[in-house]
């Protein structure tokens, strides 16, 4: 049976004009060759995408932005990872093919919650005023040798990656698979054996603890570290939406703000399994 997803999102082969520029430039500076599901969905939302991801662009751009998402990036997990030895199941240019794709998720996602903790605070009336202190910036361009990430989707895949998906779709209480699930949904031996010990994980006093953790850092770092104010905020957007259109807005940026510390912890996991 086909599975509806319950978060819209606009892909990369889908985006046109000025949004397919806006999809590139977010690629550029995030050095990543993917654009992440919290880009793909707002960018139903175009407009405000435009201005909110123009606000934070600079900052994503500093050394500043660099260390702080380095700050959150692998935190210190005490879960067992079990030993398996993937040789067995793969050759050896497809387990480098899953770190590197482990490796985009674990090295961007820090990046993105300090971005969503960014604009919610801002769409809370908690701008960001921006320090206006920087070392240097960074030079934007996707880092070599990352894959182009390839996204399963749930209803032109197989029935055993279908209920695996949709398995942690209900751990995790979402709507959707995250990007990161998706792609490694591509190695289904892989993400299943990964599943099988992450799961009991999952919601766990320690797992909970790090994902407050992560959330309450992350929120410090962006008014503690970004150079350039983030100001879009719910007045500023009345003049472009209505009131439903910015609680859709607020509601999308909230969601992720939530859901990306569990990622950056399970992305942790995935890296601990291969390595």
């Amino acid at each position: 049976m086909p599975y509806d997803y319950g978060v819209p999102e606009i892909y990369e082969f889908d985006a046109k004009g000025n949004l397919n520029h806006l999809y590139h430039d977010i690629q550029f500076v995030l050095k990543v060759p993917v654009v992440n599901f919290i880009f793909r969905t707002l960018a139903l939302y175009e407009t405000f995408l435009s201005i909110a991801w123009g606000q934070v662009r600079p900052n994503m751009l500093t050394n500043e932005m660099e260390a702080a998402a380095r700050q959150l990036r692998y935190p210190n997990l005490t879960v067992d990872v079990p030993k398996i030895n993937w040789n067995y199941v793969y050759d050896l240019s497809t387990i480098e093919r899953i770190k590197r794709v482990i490796f985009t998720f674990n090295y961007v996602n820090p990046k993105l919650l300090l971005i969503a903790c960014s604009w919610a605070e801002s769409l809370s009336n908690r701008p960001i005023r921006g320090s206006q202190n920087y070392s240097e910036l960074n030079k934007p361009g996707v880092i070599e040798g990352l894959p182009k990430i390839h996204l399963v989707n749930l209803n032109d895949t197989d029935f055993y990656v279908q209920r695996l998906l949709a398995d942690i779709m209900k751990t995790h209480h979402a709507y959707d698979a995250a990007s990161d699930y998706r792609a490694l949904a591509n190695y289904p031996e892989f993400l299943s054996e990964s599943w099988k010990g992450l799961k009991p994980y999952v919601g766990s006093n320690e797992y909970n603890l790090q994902k407050a953790n992560l959330k309450t850092e992350a929120i410090e770092l962006v008014h503690d570290r970004m150079a350039f104010p983030v100001t879009v905020n719910p007045d500023s957007l009345h003049r472009i939406y209505n009131s439903e259109d910015i609680a859709g807005i607020m509601a999308i940026v909230s969601m992720f703000q939530n859901l990306l510390p569990s990622l950056i912890i399970e992305g942790e996991y995935f890296r601990r399994m291969i390595d």
